[in-house]
């Protein structure tokens, strides 16, 4: 990796939810965990809105569902935490064969991931997220806990359990870049977005004895949830304690997006930006 991560990327300032941001959004402190669990695989089809988006089979017949906990330090829209509810998509880069193409994506470290829930703790997280990309974010608590030898998430809402992540603090001597291509669906089409992360450090494992998981009965992701997954026990456990982050933005800039980033960026509507294109060709 570069000495400098953020070095030659250029950024527009935009204000959102009255915070003043930029883009792309640089994470440059933040940690994460992530528990691989089974899921019904037929299920998993069932959520996805696109048939473009196939879920990868970790054994035949058998999905996976990500959950991810980040806590984000230092970020260009201020501190706040996130937890990622996600499936597991085939990636076109590799042979699309049950174990193979899930194995691949963690053997070059790029994900791919239709992005399900994304709950957030800040208003500004929260809006920039849904307005720009069309994440479905929503309000919750996530809360960390450490002890010396693990670290908890527990993810709620008015305080109902959805669920509550713990992860073994594994050794973790590697760093390397990964990247997450985040699935969406914007405008009744496929969105995208490039997550790109420096792991400075970080360690992986099988799930078994190093990750738990804990459901909730009732709230109603904690229910749907429950009705995808298998079993509780992880397959694999991804430990990041140290990491910085680029969110680029949106692969298809719509004409909605534009809009936002010229008024809250310019201070310019389109209607004001028509204005002075006609001033300037009566010139």
């Amino acid at each position: 990796m570069p000495e400098d991560f953020f070095a030659g990327v250029d950024q527009l300032e935009a204000e959102i939810a009255g915070v003043r941001g930029k883009m792309p959004v640089f994470y440059r402190d933040a940690r994460c965990f992530t528990l691989m669990l089974p899921a019904r695989l037929l299920a998993l089809r069932r959520l996805l809105p696109d048939p473009r988006f196939v879920p990868a089979q970790v054994l035949p017949g058998i999905g996976a569902v990500n959950l991810t906990a980040f806590e984000y330090y230092d970020t260009d829209i201020d501190p706040y935490n996130e937890f990622s509810v996600s499936i597991l998509l085939n990636s076109n880069q590799f042979l699309q064969i049950p174990g193979y193409n899930a194995l691949r994506q963690m053997l070059q470290n790029c994900f791919y991931a239709y992005i399900h829930h994304l709950p957030v703790t800040t208003e500004v997280a929260l809006e920039g997220g849904i307005q720009l990309y069309n994440y479905p974010k929503f309000m919750a608590s996530i809360d960390f806990s450490d002890t010396e030898e693990w670290v908890t998430c527990q993810l709620a809402v008015g305080g109902d359990l959805i669920c509550r992540t713990k992860g073994r603090k594994i050794p973790a001597p590697r760093s390397d870049a990964m990247k997450y291509i985040c699935h969406l669906y914007q405008y009744q089409q496929p969105q995208y977005a490039e997550m790109k992360v420096n792991a400075r450090r970080y360690g992986m494992a099988w799930g078994q004895g190093n990750a738990e998981l804990e459901v909730g009965t009732a709230h109603p992701v904690a229910r749907e949830l429950s009705s995808l997954l298998i079993s509780e026990k992880p397959l694999v456990y991804i430990y990041v304690p140290s990491m910085q982050a680029i969110l680029y933005s949106p692969e298809h800039i719509s004409l909605a997006s534009v809009a936002f980033f010229m008024e809250s960026g310019f201070g310019l509507s389109l209607r004001d930006l028509a204005d002075l294109i006609k001033a300037k060709k009566k010139e």
